[in-house]
């Protein structure tokens, strides 16, 4: 999408191993330092994790990939298959 100028991207995923706020804290580090990622909103209860990000600089595979690669096994978004 594209918003006066900005390339704004958003996913959610469902994270199923994201149970506590140690893995809440740890997943918005990995998140975050991911290049042009913006915002990161997690819920514990409902395990999400919803990014918003510059679709120029990264993607939801980039993010799907970061959790995957730090042991977050379960981690899809919702109505897509990857």
């Amino acid at each position: 999408m594209c918003y006066g100028g900005e390339h704004i991207g958003e996913t959610t995923f469902i994270v199923d191993d994201l149970v506590c706020r140690y893995c809440r804290d740890m997943v918005t580090r990995l998140v975050t330092s991911i290049n042009g990622v913006s915002r990161v909103n997690i819920n514990i209860p409902e395990r999400t994790v919803n990014v918003a990000y510059d679709s120029r600089i990264t993607d939801a595979y980039v993010i799907q990939m970061t959790l995957l690669k730090a042991g977050y096994k379960t981690v899809e978004e919702p109505g897509r298959m990857f």
